[in-house]
């Protein structure tokens, strides 16, 4: 999915915008797992499977933890 506009989840308007959001997320992949996704580009990147985590209202870093099954 490219960037496309979604607005933050109704019940809490302090998120970040969903493209905030996805800069953060591509950040974050890029410094982890030891530099293997460091040349990760957007459109790379599942958006419509990360959109929930995002609806949710996780953190991109709880994203990340709960698409890596890292938060159980």
């Amino acid at each position: 999915m490219d960037q496309q506009q979604f607005s933050a989840p109704a019940d809490n308007a302090n998120l970040p915008s969903w493209i905030q959001w996805q800069r953060a997320v591509l950040a974050l992949l890029r410094a982890d797992v030891s530099g293997v996704l460091r040349s990760i580009q957007i459109d790379e990147v599942d958006w419509d499977a990360w959109h929930s985590f995002y609806v949710e209202g996780r953190s991109p870093r709880a994203a990340i933890d709960r698409a890596l099954a890292r938060d159980f």
